[in-house]
């Protein structure tokens, strides 16, 4: 009785630990629209949107009953794509961002760089 009793336990985590992979936030590629219509303030804002995803992903990483039943379920292997991916998804984004900001010659978060005059 006790036996089997501990068997329907293991086997009960076993199966609920698949199913407790963390959920990360996963940015999207700006796209050329996107970043063709944003002027400085906007791409400004959207830097920042960008760096609270990277919060909320570290925040998410944190320890806690999903990181164990994950561990007892996949070695923590899940979790740590899903990060990866995640994380990489992310970077892709603050990339595109400072690239669009680069092409619109945006200094500061309201206004583009200053041309000479001739």
């Amino acid at each position: 009785m006790r036996f089997s009793f501990s068997v329907v336990c293991v086997v009960l985590a076993f199966a609920t630990a698949g199913c407790a992979t963390k959920r990360y936030p996963i940015a999207t590629p700006l796209t050329s629209t996107e970043a063709s219509l944003m002027d400085c303030r906007q791409l400004a804002i959207e830097a920042e949107r960008v760096e609270a995803t990277r919060t909320q992903i570290i925040n998410t990483a944190q320890t806690d009953w999903r990181s164990v039943a994950g561990f007892l379920g996949d070695y923590g292997i899940g979790n740590a794509m899903a990060r990866s991916e995640a994380e990489a998804a992310l970077q892709n984004r603050a990339d595109m961002v400072r690239q669009a900001q680069t092409a619109r010659g945006c200094v500061g978060v309201n206004e583009p760089a200053a041309t000479p005059t001739p």
